[in-house]
């Protein structure tokens, strides 16, 4: 059987720039970082039996094709679908688009389908870095919702003496796997393509340096529509306590693995927000405190005045209000 793979459609972003007021002078900001990073992946299960797991471990279930998409200052929708060239029916997708969301914080839609002969997934990471202009010590942590709208079901059945989480790699099997964190942007280091921020740091742990509050969520799918709520953990006392000029970066990330005949839809998305545990001066505080680096990219007039030399851009782009987006 001979396959063909539809290409990704991706969107670039330019790098950000802080514009300072003076003669129209344009100064890289240290914390100007933003983008994505995803992974689709492909294993073909048909050679293994039809009741037996495909989870990449075993013989024909390596992973046959794989897309990467985004970069550090890109992002936009990874589109990796499969079709068959016998018959042109879809064997699978691997879908995810990145976005940001009021006050630029990064949201993820993902949705995945395996035929019964395959497993398909999707790994995602989308981060925004912030500085924090406020004079007072603040508190920091977001919160995650997760709405699946809907999915195959991934249930055990403890009356057959069935794991009731089991089925992560039987027939009809989805997963989902969700990451919050709030690093310090030297995490990224060198790192600016796909695929090396996915290899070097997917899903990093309080464990790597620089990291400084995460929480993550995961489990199988009952099926139908589901919604998972975290809210992020220091990963030391005081760890998330901003201070005046700090830098940091918010990551969001999504897995959504199905095996032979599974499917997930969280196209709704997976949003992020100021953490429920604050209160509502804190988020104040944090809303009017924290500066993006997307904010910080001029617009097309601010880039003419850069070019002709035409008077000086009085102080620094603001973060955009709540409910200004930026697809990516």
């Amino acid at each position: 059987m001979k396959f063909r793979m539809r290409g990704v459609a991706t969107l670039a972003w330019s790098a950000a720039l802080l514009v300072t007021a003076g003669a129209g002078t344009a100064t890289p900001a240290t914390a100007a970082i933003f983008g994505s990073s995803s992974l689709a992946t492909w294993r073909d299960c048909s050679t293994t039996a039809a009741d037996a797991a495909c989870i990449g471990g075993g013989v024909g279930q390596n992973v046959v094709r794989r897309q990467y998409g985004g970069g550090v200052g890109q992002g936009g929708t990874n589109d990796f679908t499969v079709t068959s060239e016998v018959d042109g029916h879809i064997i699978g997708f691997a879908r995810s688009t990145v976005t940001f969301g009021d006050f630029d914080l990064p949201e993820v839609r993902t949705e995945t389908y395996a035929d019964a002969t395959s497993r398909f997934n999707i790994n995602t990471l989308a981060f925004q870095s912030y500085v924090f202009t406020g004079e007072d010590d603040t508190p920091f942590s977001l919160t995650a919702t997760l709405h699946i709208v809907d999915s195959s079901s991934n249930l055990g059945d403890p009356s057959n003496g069935e794991n009731p989480l089991a089925r992560g790699g039987l027939p009809g099997g989805a997963i989902y796997s969700s990451y919050l964190g709030i690093w310090d942007p030297s995490v990224l280091k060198d790192f600016t393509t796909a695929e090396e921020l996915n290899a070097n740091l997917f899903y990093a742990s309080c464990d790597t340096a620089g990291v400084l509050g995460t929480v993550g969520g995961h489990g199988a799918l009952p099926g139908g529509e589901a919604s998972f709520t975290t809210t992020t953990n220091e990963c030391s006392a005081g760890s998330l306590l901003l201070k005046h000029g700090q830098e940091v970066l918010v990551v969001a990330g999504l897995q959504l693995p199905v095996n032979r005949g599974g499917f997930v839809d969280s196209t709704h998305s997976y949003t992020t927000r100021f953490g429920d545990n604050l209160s509502d001066v804190q988020k104040q505080v944090l809303g009017d405190g924290l500066q993006s680096a997307q904010a910080a990219v001029p617009e097309p007039a601010s880039w003419a005045l850069l070019i002709t030399g035409f008077g000086g851009i009085g102080g620094v782009m603001r973060r955009r209000r709540a409910g200004a987006r930026l697809a990516a």
